[in-house]
C-alpha cells in the first residue's frame, strides 16, 4: 500500500467537501448539544390559532332566568313599597336607581305583589331583557328590566313599567 497515506492524527472524520468537526472536549458518557439548522424553527407552530382570530368574552356568573325572577320580584316589591329603594341600590345603574325612586310605591295595593309570568331575553351574551306581569291584588301591571355586565358587574340598566306618574301626582 504503498503511496497512500493514512491521517491517524484526527479521531473525527470528514468527508470531502465539508470541513473537519472541532475536537470535542466534553466528559465521557455526555451527549452532544443538539443543532439545528438556523431555518428550521425551535418550536411547532399552533395550528388554527392565529392572531386575527378574536377570542370569546367569558362573562362570569351568567345571570340565570331564576336570579332574573327573583330580581323582578324583589323590584316589584319596591314598585309596591314594600322594601327600601336603598336595598337594591348597588344592583341599579344611575338611570335606573332614578326611574325606580319616583315610581317606588306605585304597586301599593292591599296584597303583596307577586310575578305571575317572566319572560327573558338575550340580545348579547352582555345583555339580558326581562318582561314580567305582576299580580297585585286587583290588577296586574307590567314591568320590564334591562341587565348588563358593566364594569365586573351585573347591573339594571333601565326599568319600565305600565305607569308614567309617580302616585300622588
Amino acid at each position: 500500500m504503498a503511496g497512500h497515506q493514512i491521517d491517524t492524527a484526527s479521531s473525527h472524520s470528514s468527508t470531502p467537501g465539508r470541513p473537519a468537526d472541532p475536537p470535542d472536549h466534553r466528559p465521557r458518557g455526555s451527549r452532544a448539544p443538539v443543532r439545528r439548522a438556523p431555518h428550521v424553527p425551535s418550536h411547532r407552530p399552533r395550528i388554527g390559532r392565529g392572531p386575527s382570530r378574536p377570542r370569546p368574552v367569558a362573562y362570569p356568573h351568567r345571570r340565570s332566568p331564576q336570579q332574573l325572577s327573583r330580581f323582578a320580584q324583589i323590584l316589584a316589591e319596591v314598585l309596591a313599597g314594600e322594601r327600601p329603594v336603598q336595598q337594591v341600590r348597588p344592583l341599579l345603574g344611575r338611570r335606573a336607581y332614578e326611574l325606580l325612586l319616583r315610581r317606588a310605591g306605585c304597586y301599593a295595593g292591599a296584597h303583596r305583589p307577586r310575578l305571575r309570568r317572566t319572560v327573558v331575553r338575550t340580545p348579547a351574551p352582555d345583555v339580558a331583557e326581562l318582561s314580567a306581569v305582576v299580580d297585585c291584588g286587583v290588577r296586574c301591571r307590567a314591568l320590564a328590566l334591562r341587565v348588563a355586565y358593566a364594569q365586573h358587574a351585573w347591573l339594571c340598566t333601565h326599568i319600565e313599567t305600565d305607569l308614567c306618574r309617580t302616585p300622588g301626582s
